[in-house]
């Protein structure tokens, strides 16, 4: 595998008609290199089928790592960019990230648009793009409730996380039709345990990726994560299973420090640790066999200085032009058009804030295949907005001025920095 050709390509992939793009833009490759092909890779691998996924991975990127596979831990590493580990990994040489690279694979892959956790999340468990599944972004506008709520526990914007939507009914296991690489699994007889943050465990978000799981276990603390997913295989050796599980410190850190912060650097290194001293090194020759271990990220980050931020406040004339604040991503953010006020604020957005962000209208970008491909989703074009902003290197919209401090990093864009992920894939086997 030609790794340097390959994150090459990536990189300098753009569809056709869209040869103008940003040269930091990274397209995300649906039809075989992305965290989207999973599910599909996964199933397929357990004897199972996902219908409606998108395709495996391209068969040369694991060659023969898949043959006799019957246990499958797929651990997502929230924020997880390749461009952050690959800079951790030349200043740490000899992590265990290192050596089980030497004996599988670590490739880049990108992740899906937009690089955000609540969409991706729910792409890598049902292998459909945001534009089949609806969760588009971490804010959206719902029709249905009229109202604009933060995609994880489902609460109104200004009041996050207080669950507000499951208090008046909201299901959220019937928010996503889409079947899940889990139903597909527990249809063949192959159960699916996850093992998540007990603080995101029966959370709508939570939910909806977990339909089928057989069983989830919580975790508060680092070690405590890593030895529940050992006990997986130690409890259940022998048997043809899915193992899930989800870590989200990098990111966490990511927000708070920026990715580059000496604070990432530490985090992935007590990863590394803890992979090899709290999970590999406890598991016996039994529990290891005919195991793969894929470790990927759902998007990276990228350092958003306040110097960068674009305050809506500041910009009175399109304020009052839209019939609510963006919604979306502060990367990406949606543009909600007062009817009359389309062609103002189009030229408006070109002309004062064309130098941060480039610009689509909503047919356009659906037409683009940057959501994915397949049947939009029947609320897609009230969830997306009229006009969605892309930023350019690390620009970022914000409402006011008390909201730049709150995050040194972001994501959800289209950066090389967001969109490129680490895929290691290893026989524990071997």
């Amino acid at each position: 595998m030609d790794l340097v050709g390959l994150e090459r390509d990536l990189r300098s992939y753009r569809p056709q008609g869209l040869s103008d793009l940003p040269a930091n833009f990274v397209w995300p490759r649906y039809e075989g290199a992305s965290v989207a092909n999973l599910a599909a890779t996964i199933t397929q691998t357990l004897g199972a089928r996902l219908p409606g996924a998108m395709p495996t991975l391209y068969p040369e990127l694991l060659g023969n790592l898949l043959d006799g596979v019957e246990r499958v831990i797929l651990l997502v590493v929230d924020a997880l960019g390749w461009e952050q580990l690959q800079w951790v990994l030349k200043s740490h040489t000899e992590t265990i990230f290192s050596r089980l690279a030497q004996q599988g694979r670590l490739l880049p892959i990108t992740t899906a648009f937009l690089s955000t956790t609540t969409s991706v999340l729910n792409t890598i468990w049902t292998g459909r793009s945001s534009l089949e599944h609806g969760l588009l972004a971490y804010e959206l506008y719902l029709r249905e409730w009229l109202m604009a709520v933060e995609a994880i526990s489902f609460s109104t914007v200004n009041a996050p996380f207080a669950g507000l939507l499951a208090n008046w009914g909201f299901g959220a296991e019937d928010f996503i039709s889409a079947p899940t690489m889990s139903q597909a699994l527990r249809e063949s007889g192959v159960a699916t345990y996850a093992v998540t943050a007990r603080s995101l465990v029966g959370t709508p978000l939570s939910q909806m990726q977990h339909r089928g799981v057989k069983e989830i276990s919580g975790y508060g603390f680092a070690s405590e994560f890593w030895w529940l997913l050992g006990q997986v295989l130690r409890e259940h050796r022998g048997e043809q299973f899915l193992l899930s599980g989800y870590w989200s410190g990098v990111d966490n850190l990511a927000h708070h420090y920026g990715p580059l912060d000496r604070t990432g650097e530490l985090e992935i290194c007590s990863i590394a640790q803890l992979l090899e001293m709290g999970f590999l090194e406890g598991l016996s020759a039994a529990e290891r066999k005919g195991t793969l271990l894929l470790l990927t990220a759902d998007h990276g980050q990228i350092t958003t200085p306040s110097r960068s931020a674009v305050l809506l406040q500041n910009h009175p004339q399109l304020r009052d032009a839209l019939f609510m604040p963006p919604l979306g991503e502060s990367r990406v953010p949606f543009f909600y058009v007062r009817s009359g006020q389309y062609a103002r604020v189009w030229n408006y957005l070109h002309e004062r804030l064309g130098k941060h962000f480039i610009f689509f209208s909503r047919q356009a970008l659906i037409e683009s295949g940057l959501l994915g491909t397949g049947t939009p989703h029947s609320e897609l074009e009230y969830r997306l907005g009229d006009i969605i902003g892309i930023a350019r290197h690390d620009a970022y919209l914000v409402r006011d001025s008390a909201s730049i401090s709150k995050m040194r990093g972001r994501h959800g864009g289209l950066d090389a920095a967001e969109m490129l992920v680490p895929l290691l894939a290893a026989r524990l086997d071997a």
